[in-house]
């Protein structure tokens, strides 16, 4: 656009020491500077181009609160409308600045600038940012484009549809316009992917023309999570800041019938939602954007290669990112599964294990098996058959499980004064209602083509399939006495019994599987509080700036977690990938604990998102419940891998440290300040307690 010498305000440049008059070129309002991530420390204001009588051009930041009252019209009118001819007076300037803002406000001539450094909005940090460089070595910013509270971003937005031109179809955001604004008044020339370079003259009439701006573009799917957030955001405006207080108000009031108001719960969910659909929107973009990226390149932003060890420490981020180790992290292991030629392929002529058992766990850890041999490969995996046995000692062993099995049955089936005591009928009446709400989408499990023979549940029909999941449940009841049934069980019988298809093999592979998963079903919850203790100092040590994200939101008690570990993911993927899923978790490849890097690698993938939106435990429980069954597995496997490998990296560089500075601090020759030194450096490193150190035990 061309400038126009009507198209300005008049008005005194609040940041300049000299008391003159400025013509107001360009104003972008809600550009913030953040002095800290806390959101309440951001300092809103305005970014202008101006002009000075026979100075030139300006380039300036101002804080909001150091404007004076008779010159804020006019930075709102040209904020607001660029295309504003209306003349506009000036006011008196203002002669000092709050000290908490000095270090911010500035007023520099366009060729006191060196060049700009700028991010635009991405996936993980929703405002685009610009830095200025000076000259003379000195730097601003970064001042942040808060563009879904500017006046004329909105604006254009609901006038041009946020576009520069009809031509180019390109969207625009506030650091876009501020430099195509800037690149009329002297030359700016992209010098690489975020550096722009600012020419030494200002533009005259013959090199206007010959002046290069390459657009600061978002990317076009930020582009298009910016139009979703508008139009949320457009919706939202609409109930003001008093309708949301009182819509809380009402929500503590005593009287029953006003918390029952719809049009109140209405209000919050539309609030409440905004900030999850928002999350969920960015995520699914990225999504998109992984799907045409390299494997060798798509996982090297896990972990630590995303986003670093943010604590001050004495091992630093530098040293762990130039370990020894990190090339030695593969980013692309998972394989095909393991079909029946190769399965065969493992044992010799007598049914044995041909080759090692480390092998067989390490092809299935990073592929699974084909559904063919999965009912085979389970009952190894299970403890059913032990990894030396030959065939026909696995044909011994079926004929004595069938046997102990059908034993163990009739102690409850054919015992009537048993099945009438207090006990029993309670962990019937508890087995019955679960297993008829347990998977009953499967074809096994749908049917009710026979008569619930327990008139007591809510249930009126059922299938044999249902009965045989009640009968291995009440007989495992038998078998572990002190346990009985607790709710989820269901959950970890079902799958295998789909895939044995017999009952006595879906009894004794289940009874493999609760070793396992017994400390899950403790009436104290002792055994899930500790896997959520695990999950927690993992936390801590891989992810400081997600913990704490999470302990200013009170999150950090891992309720969102806590169906995950309990019923290892099975309502979170599809059924294919939950048996896929299992069968990696038992082989205990790396570490019979891989299944809390299964949690990990889970928040790893939607950390960004979870920091940037979601601000309260709600609204992170409700966005993480929602993964479920829209999880990619073999994404979520391989960044787990990842994720394990440089958990082990992490804790041998912190041991090889702490060794370090103790051989140092054991030197007869130190000085007393180097021994304060050295002692400050092993109280910084992070602490790796057994809780971790349990990690990596297999």
């Amino acid at each position: 656009m061309e400038l126009d010498n009507d198209n300005f305000a008049m008005i005194n440049d609040p940041v300049c020491s000299e008391d003159s008059s400025v013509k107001l070129l360009y104003s972008k309002s809600k550009v913030y500077v953040h002095p800290s991530n806390q959101v309440q420390d951001f300092v809103p204001g305005y970014l202008t181009i101006i002009e000075k009588i026979s100075h030139g051009h300006y380039v300036a930041w101002t804080p909001e609160a150091c404007i004076p009252s008779k010159d804020v019209e006019s930075f709102v009118q040209i904020d607001f409308n660029p295309e504003n001819k209306q003349d506009i007076h000036s006011s008196t300037l203002v002669s000092s600045l709050p000290e908490s803002h000095q270090l911010y406000a500035f007023s520099s001539h366009v060729n006191t600038i060196q060049s700009l450094v700028i991010n635009p909005p991405s996936f993980s940090t929703w405002y685009g940012h610009i830095i200025i460089n000076f000259k003379d070595g000195h730097t601003s910013g970064p001042f942040w484009f808060h563009d879904d509270e500017s006046v004329s971003t909105i604006y254009q937005k609901n006038t041009q549809g946020g576009k520069f031109a009809e031509e180019d179809e390109q969207l625009r955001w506030g650091g876009d316009e501020f430099v195509e604004v800037l690149s009329k008044l002297i030359p700016v020339k992209r010098q690489d992917l975020c550096l722009y370079i600012i020419g030494q003259e200002p533009i005259t009439a013959t090199s206007h023309t010959n002046n290069v701006f390459e657009s600061a573009q978002m990317d076009p799917f930020i582009a298009t999570l910016k139009e979703a957030r508008w139009s949320i955001l457009s919706t939202l405006s609409k109930v003001t800041k008093f309708s949301r207080e009182a819509a809380n108000h009402l929500f503590t009031s005593q009287s029953n019938d006003l918390t029952e108001n719809e049009t109140v719960r209405r209000t919050m969910d539309d609030y409440d939602s905004a900030r999850i659909f928002l999350a969920k929107w960015a995520a699914g973009l990225a999504d998109e954007s992984e799907k045409v990226t390299p494997d060798e390149r798509k996982y090297r932003h896990v972990g630590i290669w995303g986003h670093g060890w943010e604590e001050e420490t004495a091992l630093g981020v530098f040293e762990i990112l130039n370990s020894d180790n990190d090339l030695s992290i593969p980013t692309h292991t998972r394989t095909r599964p393991v079909s029946s030629q190769v399965w065969n392929g493992f044992f010799d002529t007598q049914g044995r294990l041909a080759v090692g058992e480390p092998v067989v766990r390490k092809r299935i850890f990073c592929g699974g098996v084909v559904p063919e041999i999965r009912k085979e490969v389970w009952l190894f995996l299970t403890g059913v058959y032990p990894w030396d046995s030959t065939k026909e000692e696995r044909q011994l062993i079926i004929e004595k499980k069938m046997k102990g099995y059908e034993s163990l049955k009739n102690q409850w089936l054919n015992d009537q004064d048993y099945q009438i005591t207090p006990l029993f009928q309670d962990q019937k009446h508890r087995i019955d209602k679960d297993v008829h709400r347990t998977d009953r989408t499967l074809d096994l499990y749908a049917e009710e083509n026979m008569e619930n023979p327990n008139p007591s549940t809510m249930h009126n029909g059922t299938n044999k399939h249902l009965e045989t999941l009640k009968d291995i449940l009440l007989t495992y009841n038998v078998y572990n006495t002190t346990l009985g049934y607790v709710q989820g069980m269901s959950d970890l019988l079902s799958p295998i019994y789909a895939v044995m298809n017999e009952e006595y093999l879906a009894f004794w592979s289940f009874v493999g599987y609760m070793e396992r998963m017994k400390s899950n079903f403790c009436t104290d919850q002792s055994g899930m509080h500790h896997q959520l203790l695990i999950l927690d100092h993992m936390l801590q040590f891989m992810d400081p700036a997600l913990y704490k994200h999470l302990q200013r939101t009170n999150s950090c008690n891992f309720f969102f977690c806590f169906r995950w570990l309990l019923v290892w993911y099975k309502r979170e993927f599809p059924w294919d990938d939950m048996l896929v899923l299992w069968e990696v978790l038992w082989t205990d490849y790396l570490t019979d604990k891989f299944y809390l890097f299964i949690a990990l690698a889970i928040l790893d993938k939607h950390r960004d998102y979870i920091i940037e939106y979601l601000k309260n435990f709600d609204e992170i429980l409700k966005y993480i419940n929602d993964l479920s069954m829209r999880i990619d597995l073999q994404d979520i496997l391989q960044r787990a891998e990842i994720l394990f490998y440089q958990f082990k990296q992490r804790v041998n560089v912190v041991d090889n440290k702490r060794n370090q500075l103790q051989q140092k601090l054991s030197s007869s020759t130190m000085t007393r300040q180097q021994r304060q030194e050295i002692q400050q450096d092993l109280q910084k490193l992070p602490l790796i307690d057994d809780v971790l150190r349990e990690l990596v035990k297999q």
